[in-house]
C-alpha cells in the first residue's frame, strides 16, 4: 500500500467515526502520533512548514502582529461576518496598521488591495501541523484561500494529536467543505522551482490562543 492509499483509508475511517485510538496503529499501517504535548507539537510542526505562530492572549501579540502584516504590504483586513473571535481580533488590530477593513466578497471579486484574511480555525493537527477550517453552518474559507497573508485563530482547546481525531469530530454533521491547511501556499510544478503563494496565502499565521 503506498502513502495515498494509506491516507485515503485513514481519512475513510476518520470520517465513519472508526478512527484509531490513542497508541493504536493507524490504518495501512501508519504509525500514531508519539505521546507528549499536543499543542508544543502543532506549534512546532506548524513552524516547520514555513508558518509563523504567535500565542495569545490577542492584547499581547496584537503589536508583533500588525509589524509583520506591515512588513507583507497587508493594508486590508477581513474576516467571516459570523466569526466573532475573527471580528474582536480584526477590530482590536485595525490601530496597529493602519489597516482598513473589506469583505471576502470584495476580495472574491477582485480587490487591489494586499490582504490578509482572518478566521477561527476548527482544529489544528499536531502530527502535521495543519489547520482544519470547515465551511460549517454557512462559513466562508476564502480567508484561508484567497488573502495573500491567512491568520487563523487556533483555540489550544481545539488542538488534537492526528487528523483522525478531526475529522472524527465533524463527522456526526460533516461540513460541505474542509480545508487542511499546513504552511503558506507552495508548488514546485514549474520547472522544479518553488514557489510560495502561487495557489494561496503567500504567508501562514497562527495565533495560538489559551
Amino acid at each position: 500500500m503506498n502513502e495515498r492509499e494509506a491516507l485515503f483509508r485513514r481519512l475513510a475511517a476518520a470520517s465513519g467515526g472508526h478512527a484509531a485510538g490513542p497508541g493504536e496503529p493507524l490504518p495501512g499501517g501508519a504509525p500514531a502520533a508519539p505521546a507528549g504535548d499536543s499543542v508544543a507539537r502543532f506549534a512546532d510542526a506548524f513552524t516547520a512548514a514555513g508558518g509563523v505562530l504567535l500565542r495569545g492572549p490577542v492584547e499581547a501579540a496584537l503589536s508583533d502582529l500588525g509589524e509583520m502584516l506591515r512588513a507583507e504590504g497587508v493594508t486590508a483586513l477581513f474576516f467571516p461576518e459570523d466569526d466573532a473571535e475573527a471580528r474582536e481580533t480584526v477590530e482590536s488590530l485595525v490601530p496597529f496598521g493602519p489597516f482598513l477593513l473589506t469583505t471576502a466578497a470584495a476580495v472574491r471579486e477582485g480587490s487591489a488591495a494586499v490582504t490578509a484574511g482572518f478566521r477561527t480555525a476548527e482544529a489544528g493537527i499536531a502530527e502535521t501541523g495543519t489547520i482544519v477550517e470547515t465551511s460549517a453552518g454557512g462559513k466562508t474559507l476564502l480567508p484561508g484561500l484567497l488573502a495573500d497573508v491567512h491568520v487563523s485563530i487556533v483555540p489550544v482547546s481545539s488542538v488534537v494529536d492526528r487528523m483522525e481525531e478531526a475529522l472524527s469530530a465533524l463527522a456526526a454533521d460533516a461540513p460541505r467543505n474542509i480545508s487542511f491547511l499546513t504552511g503558506p501556499s507552495k508548488t514546485a510544478d514549474i520547472e522544479q522551482t518553488l514557489t510560495v503563494g502561487a495557489h494561496g496565502p503567500k504567508k501562514a499565521i497562527v495565533l495560538l490562543l489559551a
